[in-house]
């Protein structure tokens, strides 16, 4: 995404699938949420709609979101530079009920970084890189460089191959649920945090679950009620938490609300082969059927890799921050 392109605004063609399951207005996920331990796959970021339009109403869950995109950046939790946030859920058998784990990642699953690689195809954007870490670990991808028109209500599909992770044998895990930071970019000389789900839409993973460090986290204005996911008043996990300020840009953090995407991440969720890695003798979670586990980015590798550099490892010019 060099500074010295002409951007573009395009309207969706052949290389823009329309995704029927994810419907017209569908969030930022994954085309491929499931997969089985042990296989290498070819997947796809589905990017479901652009930003709010700042003309109308402000950015929210009933905002038209019809602005166009222009990138999306994509992080996987990195365990090997930094410490992600874990969470266990050995109850509810749908994630409501995690309890944070100082367990190392290790002892749950393996390999620890390069959980997603971008696959370069030529399109839907002609920029695109990797993100690595110091060791040159891969952590996640960003592709870009010109404003997608999505009203007309096509999916963007960025392909990536997610790895053959496998799940520890000597665990009690029966899936391992990796949650991505993934930012959809509509005006790329907005940068954060003066910047709104008009400017660019954050699917952030928030771990507010019971023993997290510093948690509830949460956002200037409380919504209680917002529809299956409630907002608390509480500090920020990240500095791409994501806000609903709209058009109003520069906001204080005491009148921020949470954004469209605010803990509402896609997520990468690998099951447990148990004819070929049966749980061992004595698991208890979820009725004897193993215990889901849940791996959170840290906030520090989510603020040092959400940023756009020419350099793989965040080095050279930076496109946006």
């Amino acid at each position: 995404m060099p500074s010295s392109i002409k951007f573009k605004k395009r309207t969706l063609s052949v290389v823009m699938l329309l995704v029927a399951s994810q419907g017209a207005f569908a969030h930022t996920r994954l085309q491929i949420p499931t997969v089985v331990e042990g296989v290498k796959m070819q997947n796809w970021v589905n990017v479901g709609h652009g930003c709010a339009d700042p003309s109308g109403a402000l950015a929210g869950e009933g905002a038209l979101k019809n602005q166009s995109t222009f990138a999306t950046n994509v992080i996987f939790p990195n365990a090997v530079s930094y410490t992600p946030i874990i969470g266990v859920d050995g109850t509810s058998g749908a994630g409501t009920a995690k309890v944070y784990s100082t367990i190392t990642a290790d002892k749950f699953y393996t390999p620890l970084t390069g959980i997603g690689t971008l696959i370069h195809t030529g399109g839907p954007w002609d920029y695109s890189n990797n993100k690595i870490d110091a060791l040159k670990n891969k952590d996640g991808f960003w592709m870009g460089g010109a404003y997608y028109d999505q009203s007309i209500a096509t999916t963007i599909q960025v392909p990536f191959f997610s790895a053959a992770v496998k799940i520890v044998p000597a665990s009690c895990a029966r899936s391992v649920t990796f949650e991505l930071a993934i930012a959809d970019i509509c005006n790329p000389a907005a940068k954060s945090p003066n910047i709104g789900d008009a400017q660019a839409l954050f699917w952030s993973p928030i771990p507010n679950f019971t023993g997290v460090p510093g948690q509830p986290f949460g956002a200037g204005i409380a919504d209680p009620a917002r529809a299956g996911n409630p907002v608390p008043v509480g500090p920020k996990f990240s500095n791409y938490d994501g806000s609903s300020n709209g058009d109003k840009v520069g906001m204080g953090a005491a009148t921020a609300k949470a954004g469209d995407g605010w803990n509402s991440p896609a997520t990468l969720k690998i099951t447990r082969d148990t004819v070929a890695n049966p749980l061992p003798a004595g698991c208890t979670g979820n009725g004897g059927k193993g215990d889901d586990v849940y791996i959170y980015p840290s906030a520090d590798q989510i603020n040092k890799e959400m940023p756009i550099w020419s350099g793989a490892d965040q080095t050279g010019t930076n496109y946006w921050k």
